[in-house]
Order: C-alpha cells, then sequence, then structure tokens
C-alpha cells in the first residue's frame, strides 16, 4: 500500500523523518489544491508540475477539467496520475482518458456516492483514498492500493497529542513538537504494517458493516 503524508508546508527534517519510515510526502506527492480552496487553481498547479516534474511520482488531477486532464498526461507521462471522482458518472470519463488511478474524496459532500458504491464499481483500477480520516474504520483501507493523509501532523502540531493507534491518543508531555512528529509517525507506519498484514482481501466488509456511508 502506497501512503503519502504530502503537507506541502513541512520542513527538510520533517520531510527527511517522513521518508525514513517510507512513506511518500511533498513534492512526490502532489494534490490539486481544488478541495483543500474550493476553487480551481490549475495556473498554481501548473507551475508546481513544471518547477518539481522529475521529483512528482504521483498526482491528483484536476477536478472537473476533463481536456486539462488528457494534456497534463500526455506532458508529465512519468507522473501517476490520480483521477479525483467526484460524480458516478465520471467514472465512465476516467475509463476513456486511460487513467489506472481512481480516486475517492474523504468527505461526503465531495461526491455523490458511497464508499460501498465506489469499491463495488471501481473493479479493474487501483483505488486511492483522497485525504483518509475515517479512523474508526481503517479496515477499509484494505480496499485500496493507495491514500493520503494528515493524521500525523494534525495530532502533532494543532493537537499536541501523541498518536498511539486508530482513535487513540494521549496528550504529549515535555517534548518538541519534531519529536512528537516523529513519534506518531513511527506509531503511523506499525498501524499500516498491521493493517497490510491483514489477510482479509476477499472477505466483503461493506456486509458486514451495512451502516456504513
Amino acid at each position: 500500500m502506497i501512503v503519502a503524508l504530502p503537507c506541502i508546508a513541512f520542513s527538510v527534517k520533517e520531510r527527511e523523518i517522513i521518508v525514513k519510515y517510507g512513506f511518500l510526502t511533498w513534492p512526490a506527492f502532489i494534490d490539486n489544491f481544488y478541495v483543500r480552496h474550493r476553487k480551481r487553481r490549475f495556473r498554481y498547479f501548473q507551475k508546481l508540475l513544471k518547477r518539481y516534474k522529475d521529483k512528482i511520482q504521483f498526482a491528483v488531477a484536476p477536478d472537473y477539467d476533463y481536456e486539462l486532464m488528457e494534456r497534463l498526461k500526455r506532458l508529465y507521462p512519468h507522473i501517476t496520475w490520480i483521477f479525483p471522482l467526484h460524480k458516478k458518472e465520471e467514472l465512465e470519463i476516467a475509463k476513456k482518458l486511460g487513467f489506472e488511478w481512481i480516486g475517492m474524496p474523504h468527505r461526503e459532500h465531495f461526491r455523490d456516492y458511497s464508499i460501498f458504491w465506489f469499491v463495488k464499481n471501481t473493479y479493474g483500477f487501483k483505488r486511492w483514498y483522497l485525504g483518509f480520516w475515517l479512523e474508526s474504520r481503517p479496515e477499509v483501507l484494505l480496499n485500496f492500493d493507495g491514500f493520503d493523509t494528515t493524521i500525523p501532523e494534525t495530532y502533532s502540531g494543532k493537537y499536541g497529542k501523541i498518536w498511539l493507534d486508530w482513535g487513540k491518543s494521549v496528550k504529549a508531555e515535555n517534548m518538541k513538537t519534531i519529536d512528537i512528529f516523529e513519534t506518531n509517525v513511527k506509531n503511523f507506519r506499525k498501524a499500516v504494517n498491521k493493517i497490510e498484514r491483514q489477510k482479509y482481501w476477499d472477505v466483503h466488509w461493506w456486509e458486514l458493516i451495512p451502516q456504513l456511508k
């Protein structure tokens, strides 16, 4: 499973820690900034592609602008592009454009489908969970090939807590922020490894958890 901790504002030290524990970070993975800023910052996005083109491994394609998606795929064929699926009808467009990866936004108001529908209808694609924060249901990740998240970052800076496991944390005492951050990244690595070791790939988790949307 490919995992990215992608904050653009990470320091050099923070990026070194992330890479040390086997995660992708900026600029190996870049978002298109649409969801975060709720507007199309495509011009800025394109500047980043030109500046970091040789360092980028994964990038989220521009939302809704299918002609631009197609053009960027031609200009930067070495980048693995993720199609951000907001509407069910876009799945056919992703197929026509030849995308290998399909991304599902975490927030329900950014999509017109459930996780159940996504997993059931994206067979043949590689699946990316965009902005994962479903700590109450980490087993969902068994149905994805990659995801990005701000969990270690948010617990370290905003919350000032040691992240122990999914949905479990304690207040950090007398620790520097960078030490809290490394502890959280290390613990997150352990949690991801545990998920990857589970052997439930053929279990239909949506039948076990019917209330999950």
